[in-house]
C-alpha cells in the first residue's frame, strides 16, 4: 500500500501536464461518461498553458509515484492579478492519504508568496472531497448553472478564492 512518504512532490517535467490530461481524461470518461470533446478541451488548454508557461509565475507541482506522475495540480498565474487553478487530480491509488491538500496547500501558499488577489476554478457539482478541500483552502462558491461544455448537461461551478487585503 502507498503512503504519502513513498511519493515524490516536484515542479514541471516535461509529459507530465500530458499525463496530468490522461488521468483526467480517463477519471472523468470513466467515472461520468465524458467523452472525446473533455479531453480535447484538456489537451488544448494544457497546450495552450504551455506556450506561455513561465516557472517564476506559474505553479506546477506534479506527484511521482516510482518515478511515474500519479497527480498534480497547476495555478495559471494569467495576468498577475487573477490566476486558475487547474487539473487538479490525483491517481485514484492516492486519494485519502491528504495528498490532496498537500498539493492544494502548496498551490495556495505560491499564489499567497506571489501576492495574486484572486484565484478561480471551474468544476460541476457532484465532486465532493475535491469541493471540501477547495472550500477548506478558502474557495466560496460564486455560480453554478447548467451546462453541456464537457459532452454532457451537468451543473457547473466556479469557485473564486480572494485576498482582499491585495485588491484595490
Amino acid at each position: 500500500m502507498t503512503t504519502i512518504s513513498d511519493l515524490v512532490f516536484t515542479g514541471y517535467q516535461p509529459g507530465g501536464l500530458a499525463r496530468l490530461c490522461a488521468i483526467q481524461t480517463e477519471y472523468y470518461a470513466r467515472d461520468w461518461g465524458f467523452g472525446h470533446l473533455y479531453e480535447s478541451v484538456v489537451a488544448s488548454d494544457i497546450g495552450e498553458f504551455l506556450q506561455r508557461y513561465d516557472k517564476k509565475h506559474d505553479f506546477v507541482q506534479l506527484v511521482l509515484e516510482a518515478g511515474e506522475v500519479k497527480g498534480g495540480i497547476v495555478i495559471d498565474s494569467q495576468d498577475g492579478k487573477q490566476a486558475q487553478l487547474h487539473w487538479f487530480i490525483l491517481d485514484d491509488g492516492l486519494r485519502g492519504l491528504g495528498v490532496g491538500r498537500k498539493l492544494i496547500t502548496a498551490a495556495m501558499n505560491f499564489v499567497r508568496e506571489q501576492g495574486i488577489p484572486r484565484v478561480y476554478l471551474t468544476t460541476f457539482d457532484g465532486l465532493n472531497a475535491a469541493r471540501h478541500l477547495y472550500e477548506e483552502a478558502g474557495f466560496k462558491l460564486v455560480e453554478e448553472q447548467l451546462a453541456s461544455t464537457w459532452g454532457r448537461t451537468i451543473k457547473e461551478q466556479r469557485f473564486e478564492w480572494k485576498d482582499t487585503s491585495l485588491e484595490p
